[in-house]
């Protein structure tokens, strides 16, 4: 097991290499722990990550752990413990962070409906102040915060954007508005109380076992839900497989650890993307196609679109139910929307470990096992 190369001053608790995955049991969370835990057997660790010698996570579901991802740990010596808890619970966090040597922050609420949901803020922005507060009261030395790319989200179409992007003076969503904020606290911590932070912003994840987007698309074709396309098809969205995503945030670990590298990257935000930026709709054709499922042909213009959006708010409004489609989504699929990884590439020495090839025939060949009807 590697060396900690923690500079003097620095307080790790008993020589520990212990990390906290808040929100460990998630897509994304999953899969953080199975690779600081040695991996499945689906890919060589890069020499660069760094080593932990335990690993406990955190979450509000109750963490089960794939039979293989176990064996490989258990093969690396590593050892593991979950518990149920909040991050908006200052008393759940303390029992999770005592003793932790790196804290990876991916607990956060997706929720882009147009019905306020105070769970966003609670979450996302008190729940976050919360895990920087309690870091630093327990002394523990770095955090990895799991931003998003919908932190400079706004009405301006983006085309290979980077970090200096500003925030959005006038978030379009609640969610956006949030995910800055949590952002915003981790990034500002960096350097107070002894405590380095850095936040990396993934593009829309997707791989095998992913709950969220291709298995709620992929269902709605095939029952109809969808009658037409949006846009022309030109607008580009950017992708990225959940490994890609997971090397990303340990690359970032690794250099808030070495003093050589720390001031660097140190309260940084990085885009994590794999150059991958297709049509959102495009992207959704192979898994379509790998089940039989029949995409709609229509396209509606983007003028249509928007009057559309903008229709559905106002149902919104009238009613107060909530709407499936509203200017968020327009303007996420029907305008440009994707990034460079070249400060990544620069700070973090970051480069995709699962090609895009790689990744969709992954995700293709996990498609073809789904329940969809």
């Amino acid at each position: 097991m590697d060396e900690a190369k923690d500079e003097p001053g620095v307080s790790v608790p008993n020589g520990s290499r212990r990390a906290v995955v808040l929100g460990g049991a998630g897509f994304l969370g999953k899969r953080l722990v199975a690779m600081i835990g040695g991996g499945d057997g689906s890919l060589d660790l890069p020499r660069e990550w760094p080593r932990f010698d335990h690993v406990h996570v955190l979450d509000l579901a109750t963490f089960v752990e794939d039979a293989q991802a176990k064996e490989a740990r258990e093969k690396q010596g590593i050892s593991l413990s979950s518990a149920t808890g909040d991050i908006r619970s200052k008393e759940d966090l303390r029992k999770a962070l005592r003793g932790a040597h790196t804290v990876f922050h991916l607990a956060s609420l997706v929720d882009v409906g147009l019905k306020k949901n105070p769970a966003i803020e609670e979450t996302n922005i008190v729940g976050t102040r919360n895990v920087v507060e309690v870091c630093q009261e327990l002394g523990v030395p770095f955090l990895l915060y799991t931003s998003s790319e919908d932190v400079v989200f706004s009405e301006t179409p983006v085309s290979g954007g980077d970090e200096s992007l500003p925030y959005p003076t006038k978030p379009l969503h609640d969610y956006v508005r949030t995910k800055i904020g949590g952002e915003r606290a981790v990034r500002e911590a960096d350097g107070e109380r002894g405590l380095r932070t850095c936040a990396i912003r993934p593009v829309h994840i997707y791989g095998p076992n992913d709950p969220h987007a291709i298995v709620e698309s992929l269902q709605a074709f095939a029952e109809g839900r969808v009658p037409f396309l949006l846009g022309n098809g030109s607008a580009r969205f950017d992708v990225v497989h959940v490994d890609n995503v997971v090397h990303a945030h340990l690359l970032a670990a690794a250099k808030l650890h070495d003093p050589a590298t720390r001031d660097r990257v140190g309260g940084g935000a990085y885009f994590a993307g794999e150059g991958h930026a297709p049509n959102y709709f495009e992207f959704l054709r192979p898994f379509a196609e790998a089940r039989g499922i029949t995409m709609p042909r229509v396209r509606l213009p983007a003028p249509v679109v928007l009057m559309l959006a903008r229709a559905m708010e106002i149902v919104h409004r009238v009613t107060g139910r909530e709407v499936p489609f509203h200017r968020f989504h327009y303007h996420i699929l029907v305008k440009d929307f994707f990034f460079t990884n070249a400060s990544a590439e620069r700070d973090l020495g970051y480069r995709p470990i699962v090609p895009k090839e790689e990744g969709m025939a992954q995700t293709v060949a996990w498609v073809r096992t789904l329940p969809i009807s």
